[in-house]
């Protein structure tokens, strides 16, 4: 029940009406008798700035960001922690000090997800990420670490992709990283043993196939960071090939479950979160 005291936490993006962080955090904020609840606010981007002030000063507890905020809300942040300025955006908010901390929470959802449970082992592989916003920053980041030997990123924003390759140079990794043009999209993502969407296109049915079904083998990894819905076309074409295929519910659930764990201090009820997640 929602009282005069009761912590407000929410998610900033827009679109984020089909956003289901609020069924998971609500479910652990009820399983853990914490007084608090979480919403989905849509904001224009000349809002960010109001929104992050009242996260500053206490008003909303906290605060996930997801498309197309995460790397803009960073000009508002007062201190990027260490995870944050690696990955170059920012996807989790909350006030230390009466400062404003920018957290990034995704690439441990990314890593934990495909890494761990789903087996993938980067070190010496080939990897082809289609978009180069916020979220492909943290997929990028944690696939370098993890020895990748050569990742190709295309984005129909040129700017973007070259921000975005400038970013992982930075910090040296042994990854060779190339940008591609529409025409290479179809030949590299043929020869690369991981092909990771990290855009938003797959959550309309009418949206388009980013990549021709011929490419994929039994051999793949394809990772769709959509999850609504749970099988987009791009999955579904790369099932028909025998690929192995995974959307972005688990990644979200791990996110979601560390970013609840910075808020509020506690280990986070994951099953219960991944549970809500898949029954929402």
């Amino acid at each position: 029940m929602i009282k005069g005291d009761t912590k407000v936490y929410s998610v900033i993006g827009n679109p984020v009406k089909h956003s289901k962080s609020p069924n998971m955090h609500n479910a652990a904020f009820k399983a853990l008798g914490i007084n608090g609840c979480y919403v989905a606010l849509e904001p224009a981007h000349s809002d960010l700035d109001k929104i992050c002030s009242l996260i500053r000063t206490g008003v909303i507890s906290g605060s996930n960001v997801t498309i197309p905020f995460k790397e803009s809300v960073v000009e508002f942040v007062d201190i990027l922690t260490e995870e944050a300025s690696k990955i170059g955006s920012v996807n989790t908010l909350y006030s230390k000090d009466g400062k404003l901390v920018g957290h990034n929470t995704d690439g441990l959802g990314f890593e934990k997800s495909l890494f761990t449970d789903f087996g993938f082992e980067p070190d010496g592989k080939k990897a082809v990420v289609l978009g180069a916003g916020g979220a492909s920053k943290a997929v990028t980041a944690k696939l370098c670490q993890a020895g990748l030997e050569s990742l190709h990123i295309f984005d129909i924003d040129k700017d973007r992709a070259r921000e975005l390759k400038g970013h992982i140079e930075k910090f040296a990794y042994n990854a060779s990283v190339e940008l591609l043009n529409p025409e290479q999209v179809d030949s590299f993502s043929e020869n690369s043993d991981l092909i990771v969407n990290c855009t938003p296109i797959g959550m309309s049915e009418d949206d388009p196939l980013l990549v021709s079904k011929d490419v994929f083998s039994q051999n793949q990894y394809i990772y769709d960071l959509v999850y609504t819905p749970a099988l987009t076309k791009l999955l579904r074409a790369a099932q028909e090939s025998g690929a192995k295929t995974l959307n972005g519910m688990d990644m979200l659930a791990y996110q979601g479950a560390e970013s609840f764990s910075v808020w509020e201090g506690v280990e986070p009820p994951y099953e219960i979160m991944k549970r809500e997640l898949a029954n929402g």
